[in-house]
């Protein structure tokens, strides 16, 4: 069975007292907090309490309203669109190519983004225990099924940052178990975060931040 072989870059964010608003309302107010390399981070709070856009600043999805986000790849500043493309993410919003079947949606996926070395993109269906629907087309597959492949979207893609929005969102507990034995295999040595408000899908973290409401 491959494993990860942890020699990623080390990758840093350093937030610096950052807020963002949308319309009116400010979702975060001056945070200040960096994210290193080899560290799990857990993101916890209310719906609405920002776990998700705090998730979007930290890959450069989104910009901060004030304050300032800088990104360092072995200690070289990095640009956000070189920070971007160094990031795998999975999230219950992200969509999947549903007409696709699985095995060609992972050589469409990793044919873009490299997976990590020693995963073989066609024993990617028997890694997330779905060999016998490899040929079954997305659209087809119930929500567990394809939260795997979700999830194996970013759990085994070549990036230093892995972030990870609600996990183990329709996971039935086999399930749920195989995702904790993929994130300790292949998350080693990358700067991870985990949003999410059960205390299951977080019990991997080094360290808890706990949002709430900015105003």
């Amino acid at each position: 069975m491959p494993t990860s072989t942890g020699h990623f870059p080390e990758f840093r964010v350093d937030f610096q007292s950052v807020s963002k608003r949308f319309a009116r309302r400010w979702i975060l107010k001056d945070f200040t907090y960096t994210f290193r390399s080899g560290t799990t981070y857990g993101i916890k709070g209310r719906n609405g309490s920002g776990k998700s856009t705090l998730l979007r600043l930290l890959c450069g999805q989104l910009t901060p309203s004030r304050g300032a986000i800088s990104y360092h790849r072995d200690e070289s500043p990095l640009k956000v669109d070189e920070a971007y493309r160094m990031v795998s993410w999975s999230g219950p919003y992200l969509e999947l190519v549903e007409e696709l079947p699985i095995e060609e949606f992972f050589q469409f996926h990793f044919n873009i983004k490299p997976p990590l070395p020693g995963i073989k993109i066609g024993e990617i269906p028997q890694l997330i225990e779905l060999e016998p629907y490899r040929r079954r087309k997305i659209m087809d597959c119930s929500s567990g099924m394809r939260q795997r492949v979700l999830l194996a979207s970013a759990l085994y893609a070549n990036t230093p940052v892995l972030m990870l929005d609600e996990p183990t969102v329709t996971l039935d507990r086999e399930a749920v178990e195989w995702f904790h034995e993929q994130l300790n295999r292949y998350g080693s040595g990358r700067l991870v975060v985990i949003a999410s408000n059960e205390d299951d899908d977080l019990r991997s973290c080094d360290e808890i931040i706990t949002m709430k409401s900015a105003n």
